[in-house]
């Protein structure tokens, strides 16, 4: 019980990380949208630092999880 607050900001983290990705999708017009009204640029950076920011939720989580059940020393 312990080390089960560890797991559970593991999840929390997560389901940030799928949140950030929820969000693009719904406020981030489609590529094809993107590149008619020439702001193609933009739009890909912004999914790609969504998923930079998604590999460092997983990361993060796999740490905690990592944490939480033992396998390693925080």
């Amino acid at each position: 019980m312990k080390n089960s607050k560890w797991i559970a900001v593991a999840i929390l983290v997560l389901a940030l990380g799928l949140a950030g990705v929820l969000f693009g999708w719904s406020l981030l017009p489609d590529g094809a949208a993107a590149e008619a009204k020439g702001t193609y640029a933009p739009w890909l950076g912004t999914w790609i630092l969504i998923w930079v920011v998604v590999g460092m939720t997983v990361t993060l989580a796999g740490y905690l999880f990592a944490v939480g059940t033992g396998k390693i020393r925080g």
